[in-house]
């Protein structure tokens, strides 16, 4: 028999490097799912990063912020969705992320995202394009100046800039992912209610890179969530939209490619 968990002994994920559970989430899931299925569950817990606005005029110990106006390099154009030119909602520093990634220790599992560079995403502010093709992520070096918004009878309004800082946190699955549902294919019930208790366990973050999906915004299939912003974070004008996500395919993230990134977003 297996010697019982304890909220002092963390157990290890098997899913994708993540950090140690705690060892209260470990019982609780012991307890919902059984002894067979625990371990199963456990590897479904997913790393990421947690990005909270950092305090002071400098943004100092920043790992990119969200708004503002972006470092785009010379002839690199400036996104566009039906004529008009996309919104930046984020700009991430991928070395300070790669660092914030690996700050557990060695043993921590790959960063899967470039380590060098900035990261730009892109959206379509009208959230017109309901097959999710209204956003854009570019990879571009670091360096190139801030650049100024198209004319303003063509442009969208830049979102004021809030620098952020980046931790490593535990992401676990919804009960409305399948890979959690497919392990309880003979009682439903059993995967909403360890849902919801992991839900309070490990709270909903305003931002995360990479995890789970945190919102009821529907799953493109295939896809996994890149980035995940809450409108409340931000000072824009998004109507009955409260959550704006950019979404990506397994093969695509292993492979560094951002063309085919699709766009999801949660309505009030």
């Amino acid at each position: 028999m297996a010697d019982p968990v304890t909220t002092d002994s963390p157990v290890t994920a098997s899913g994708e490097g993540a950090p140690p559970i705690p060892g209260e989430v470990a019982e609780l899931i012991r307890a919902r799912a059984g002894e067979r299925l625990a371990p199963l569950v456990h590897g479904l817990f997913r790393s990421s990063l947690v990005l909270d606005p950092v305090h002071g005029a400098d943004g100092g110990g920043a790992a990119g912020r969200l708004g503002g106006l972006p470092a785009l390099p010379e002839g690199t154009a400036w996104p566009e969705y039906a004529d008009r030119p996309m919104q930046l909602l984020a700009e991430l520093d991928c070395a300070a992320l790669a660092a914030a990634f690996g700050a557990a220790g060695p043993d921590t599992g790959g960063w899967p995202l470039p380590a060098e560079g900035l990261l730009l995403f892109f959206h379509d502010e009208w959230l017109a394009d309901f097959t999710g093709r209204g956003c854009r992520v570019l990879h571009v070096p670091a360096g190139a100046p801030p650049r100024p918004a198209p004319a303003a009878e063509r442009g969208t309004p830049a979102v004021p800039a809030v620098p952020v800082g980046a931790a490593r946190a535990l992401s676990a699955p919804s009960y409305q992912d399948r890979e959690l549902e497919r392990l309880f294919p003979d009682d439903f019930l059993v995967a909403l209610d360890l849902a919801q208790d992991l839900a309070e366990q490990l709270p909903r973050p305003a931002v995360r890179v990479l995890g789970w999906c945190d919102t009821d915004t529907g799953r493109p299939e295939g896809h996994r969530p890149l980035l995940q912003i809450d409108s409340g974070v931000l000072d824009a004008d998004w109507g009955e939209c409260v959550n704006v996500s950019f979404w990506i395919t397994h093969d695509d993230l292993a492979a560094g490619r951002f063309d085919r990134v699709r766009q999801g977003f949660e309505i009030a």
